[in-house]
């Protein structure tokens, strides 16, 4: 005799049961570590990448020179906001004297500037800045050469020829050379052209390429890094 089926159960289906969902600890802590792991990650490569920009525009503001060999004079330009204002860091070692000499004359069917006057730069690293100004004490228009440094600033100024001022006052297109905001470096006992700002007026406005020499007297802003032997 079969057993009569309970009512209660009449109509009504099993459904499966689903496990809830397990965490251990030890789980949850490595998930925890690999997310403080990557954010610190993250931050410290941002501030990196900051770091780098910013070491970038101050070795562009203060002239970066790259390390050299101690048998070699190194020089790069320095960023400046004024007008006909050249600023330049430059090394040398201690086992030759040199100087920076400068000059706004390269005369016709020379090989080179007329050098006006020079200041002796001390050994390691300097920084000279040779500009186009005018004297406040004398109201002469002069081009002059600063070093400063830790034993007294070093200067020397040339009053320019009526010829230049006027030049220099004037508007005209420039043919820029010399050395560049990267280490340029030369042995030493050599010399080291670090300005050769040529305006481009008068004949000299047809010589534009190569060192030779001009048809006619040149005027511009002139330096360089040469060893303090003998004379101008």
């Amino acid at each position: 005799m079969s057993e009569a089926a309970d009512p209660s159960q009449a109509g009504t289906s099993r459904t499966p049961s689903i496990a809830p969902l397990r965490y251990s600890l030890t789980g949850m802590l490595m998930f925890l570590l690999l997310v403080a792991v990557g954010s610190a990650y993250v931050h410290t490569l941002l501030r990196l990448r900051q770091a780098e920009s910013e070491l970038a525009d101050l070795r562009q503001e203060t002239g970066y020179l790259a390390p050299s060999d101690e048998g070699e004079i190194a020089a790069t330009r320095l960023s400046t906001d004024q007008a006909m204002s050249y600023r330049l860091r430059v090394r040398v070692p201690e086992s030759t004297p040199y100087r920076v000499v400068y000059s706004s004359l390269w005369p016709a069917s020379q090989t080179g500037p007329k050098w006006f006057g020079a200041i002796r730069v001390p050994p390691g690293e300097s920084v000279v800045i040779v500009r186009i100004i005018k004297d406040p004490r004398d109201e002469k228009w002069k081009i002059s050469a600063v070093c400063p440094g830790v034993g007294g600033t070093r200067r020397m100024a040339t009053s320019l020829p009526p010829k230049h001022i006027e030049v220099f006052r004037g508007s005209h297109e420039w043919l820029r050379s010399g050395i560049s905001q990267k280490t340029e470096t030369q042995p030493v006992g050599q010399a080291l052209r670090l300005l050769d700002e040529r305006v481009l007026v008068g004949e000299g406005a047809m010589m534009l390429y190569g060192d030779r020499a001009p048809s006619g007297d040149m005027i511009g802003v002139f330096a360089e890094l040469q060893p303090d032997v003998g004379t101008l």
